[in-house]
């Protein structure tokens, strides 16, 4: 098996934990070495999408055969994107997959992977909210899973809604605030403790990137 060199382009510091501490690690199994690179001038916010296309042609442009680069920007308050379908009829994870074919037919390239995370992070937290108690020790989270689960019902972390009072960061800072400014850590560490298998089970769309970075060494 050849190996990979991997950029993976991160909206911010929650997304760039998870990439250096849970998937990086995964990933070194296929033969490809993955690195988190903060979006320049993202500030861990919006990420408009000439920024995003500027720093892709960037890496592209000087990619040899064994380079690749992949995004991850959530779909939550995301600013105008090509494709964007912008339908609140349309499931996250079909409207992400529109705007990912949509960035792939600006920027063709075979070394250029398309992803956005539906709908945000925090939906990753969703999959195990329990591992919210051993985050807080102080106790903040004391009975916020409980509240949480009953919030969402039956839907699926990537099936959560991006509304601003109801998107799944916005449930989680309400429960608990303190996950606002600490989120960069927590966010991370909640993630390895779910662990990347069950991620994947519960949430098809991470899945689908997922194995397609895996074979990239193929």
């Amino acid at each position: 098996m050849s190996t990979v060199s991997l950029r993976i382009l991160c909206e911010g510091a929650t997304e760039l934990g998870f990439v250096t501490q849970v998937l990086a690690p995964h990933l070194r199994g296929f033969g490809v070495f993955a690195k988190a690179q903060l979006l320049p001038g993202s500030a861990g916010g919006v990420v408009s999408y000439e920024r995003l296309k500027g720093a892709i042609q960037v890496d592209v442009g000087r990619s040899r055969s064994h380079e690749f680069v992949t995004t991850m920007i959530d779909l939550y308050a995301l600013p105008k994107y090509p494709g964007d379908p912008k339908d609140r009829g349309v499931k996250g994870a079909e409207r992400a997959r529109v705007i990912e074919a949509a960035m792939a037919a600006e920027l063709p390239s075979p070394q250029f992977v398309p992803y956005i995370q539906v709908h945000e992070f925090e939906a990753l937290v969703f999959v195990d909210l329990e591992q919210l108690l051993p985050a807080f020790p102080d106790g903040e989270a004391r009975g916020a899973p409980e509240r949480l689960g009953r919030s969402i019902d039956d839907l699926e972390p990537e099936d959560i809604d991006d509304g601003p009072n109801t998107a799944p960061s916005k449930r989680l800072i309400r429960e608990i605030p303190a996950y606002k400014v600490q989120k960069a850590t927590v966010g991370p560490l909640i993630a390895v403790r779910i662990g990347l298998p069950r991620l994947r089970d519960a949430c098809p769309h991470l899945d689908a990137w997922v194995r397609r970075l895996e074979g990239l060494a193929r």
